[in-house]
């Protein structure tokens, strides 16, 4: 039997910790609660990573488009405890220029208590699919692509093309860090990246995203400070994405950029599992996106991830520049 609503408001205050996925309640119970009870059409969370709230872009899409109107939307500003905040950061840096969203009700100034109770919710549904169908299922939807909806406005654009304009194209945007990212013994830590570098370093240009909070690793490649939208500006003008899962890595894939997502599984699978029991087995089927090369880094023993990497970067390299024909080719054009 669901719990009764009319006291889920006065109940005792949930602890800002990593809370247990799979709970007594109903999917999205206090979500949906506090949702009407603020006169809003929808409530999601502030208080989780930055990837995992660029799935719920998708879910606020997707309601708005099955109501037939822009959203008012309750949520909590942005937690930036873990990334550090830096002057020019928004509240709500992946709602910006949304237009499926008319208003934003910040959950925060309501009642200190509704950020943690709809953060809590985040995994309580069925398992059965990638994050972003997980998360719309209980509302009844069905996403209309299997990736984030965010939105730039052409200001930010043309700042992201002139911030890498001194780069020669083609441009691989570099993201080696992450809660999940290798642990300093591995190769990948540091030494994978400086040689795909020097590699590849006569054929693309790279740069790394992030500030110091990021974990910026010590490359040799250009690597300025960013807030979020800059980010995802600096994303959207590059020519492909590699770099392990975390925030950039979804915001790379909601704006269709050509990526290749690492996954350490010595360091992914114990935070899967820290979450509920068996998560660690779902981690790739919950998080991964169809349309990226995705590959796991357990057992390399000739460099042959670093290998994927460089065929993948060649390969997005080949489909941007057309091949010239040889000058016979274009003499033999001519005469006919």
């Amino acid at each position: 039997m669901a719990p009764d609503k009319s006291n889920i408001g006065e109940s005792e205050t949930i602890e800002r910790r990593e809370p247990p996925r799979f709970l007594d309640t109903e999917p999205f119970l206090h979500s949906k609660y506090y949702a009407d009870k603020y006169g809003c059409d929808l409530a999601v969370p502030g208080e989780i990573g930055i990837g995992s709230l660029v799935c719920y872009t998708r879910l606020v899409e997707s309601f708005a488009l099955r109501i037939g109107r822009p959203l008012r939307l309750l949520t909590s500003p942005l937690d930036y405890s873990e990334r550090g905040r830096i002057e020019g950061d928004a509240e709500y840096p992946l709602w910006e220029n949304n237009p499926y969203i008319e208003e934003i009700v910040n959950a925060d100034e309501l009642d200190p208590e509704i950020a943690a109770k709809v953060a809590a919710e985040m995994d309580n549904f069925c398992q059965s699919g990638h994050e972003i169908e997980n998360i719309c299922a209980p509302y009844g939807l069905r996403p209309r692509k299997l990736h984030g909806s965010l939105f730039l406005t052409t200001d930010e654009m043309q700042w992201g093309l002139r911030a890498l304009s001194h780069l020669k194209r083609p441009v691989v945007c570099l993201c080696p860090y992450g809660r999940s990212s290798s642990a300093p013994e591995s190769p990948w830590y540091l030494d994978r990246w400086l040689e795909l570098i020097e590699v590849l370093g006569n054929r693309v240009c790279f740069f790394q995203l992030g500030n110091n909070a990021f974990e910026q690793k010590d490359l040799p490649v250009f690597s300025p400070e960013t807030t979020i939208r800059q980010v995802m500006s600096l994303l959207w003008a590059s020519d492909a994405y590699v770099g392990f899962d975390t925030g950039p890595s979804h915001m790379a894939a909601a704006l269709e950029k050509p990526s290749l997502v690492l996954w350490d599984a010595v360091m992914k699978s114990p935070l899967e599992e820290a979450k509920q029991a068996g998560f660690s087995m779902a981690t790739m089927g919950r998080w991964a996106y169809p349309r990226n090369k995705n590959m796991v880094i357990l057992g390399e023993k000739h460099r042959e991830v670093l290998e994927g990497c460089i065929e993948f970067i060649l390969d997005v390299a080949g489909k941007l520049v057309t091949p010239r024909l040889p000058a016979s080719v274009l003499h033999g054009l001519a005469d006919t």
